[in-house]
């Protein structure tokens, strides 16, 4: 069975695997919306993502043309569908601006925060780093429920799959539970209610099997990924903060990626065909 689907999977590229999975996570979103089963109705959530996606093309192209860089279309759809998944969709005019930087900050970061061609950070994750500290407007990862959680679950599995990032994924869910339960039961709460929390009610899921395994800003061999995957692991509980300032998910995986291009090659590396 498991060479089938490798079979299958080896006909299409990362990029589309994963496009076409965040468009079927917004169409079921859209479709419990009408529903009634999300607190957003399918017409909020489907401007969100044309908004965030003219945006990004537009600004990816520009920024394209300025540094005159080799440009991917498909990572544009896929940032944007990501922060249309994070980002509350659209509930009025003022979130415009919110949607609107979050979309032009993602862009901006594969040009700008990048060194010799190649992005430090996850696009999408340090878009909202930037608009919470700038816009004191945090990503609430909407996209974290209950009802989402089983086709989280089965996209999730098909991209790791592809990508044959099962290790980091392994050891990234081992230092998450490991710590959340430390601090749980440090604090005499109810671990049971705290793991439960953790995987049906919060980004937990989405975050791991989509912006975790992103290939650009993950170590470049199976040991340092298993040092990202801890490292990450560890910032991504609730209780981890220096004084009063708590990480998140999305600063969780900044730090990470700051590891990763430490410990990697400081080139993106393209392949061409020869005549």
């Amino acid at each position: 069975m498991i060479k089938i689907i490798d079979n299958f999977f080896d006909k299409i590229t990362m990029y589309r695997l994963v496009l076409y999975g965040l468009i079927g996570l917004v169409i079921i979103a859209m479709l419990f919306g009408f529903l009634g089963i999300v607190p957003y109705s399918p017409g909020s959530i489907l401007f969100s993502a044309s908004f965030l996606l003219f945006v990004s093309l537009i600004t990816n192209g520009i920024f394209a043309r300025v540094f005159d860089a080799p440009t991917n279309v498909e990572s544009a759809y896929i940032t944007a569908l990501i922060l249309a998944l994070i980002i509350t969709p659209f509930r009025g005019a003022q979130d415009l601006p919110i949607l609107f930087w979050a979309a032009v900050l993602s862009m901006a970061s594969k040009y700008i925060l990048a060194i010799n061609r190649k992005h430090v950070f996850n696009p999408a994750a340090i878009a909202v780093v930037l608009t919470a500290l700038w816009l004191n407007s945090p990503a609430t990862w909407w996209v974290g429920t209950t009802v989402m959680m089983p086709f989280v679950l089965v996209f999730g599995l098909l991209v790791v799959r592809k990508i044959r990032r099962e290790s980091m994924l392994i050891i990234f869910f081992v230092a998450a539970f490991v710590t959340q339960g430390f601090f749980t039961l440090l604090h005499s709460g109810n671990i049971v209610m705290a793991f439960q929390t953790l995987i049906l009610h919060s980004s937990f899921l989405f975050f791991a099997f989509v912006m975790l395994t992103e290939p650009f800003t993950t170590p470049p061999t199976k040991s340092l990924r298993m040092f990202y995957g801890i490292v990450v692991g560890f910032l991504f509980s609730p209780f981890i903060h220096l004084g009063s300032f708590y990480w998140t998910p999305e600063l969780a995986l900044v730090t990470g990626n700051i590891f990763s291009y430490l410990v990697s090659p400081k080139l993106k590396l393209y392949l061409h065909a020869q005549e």
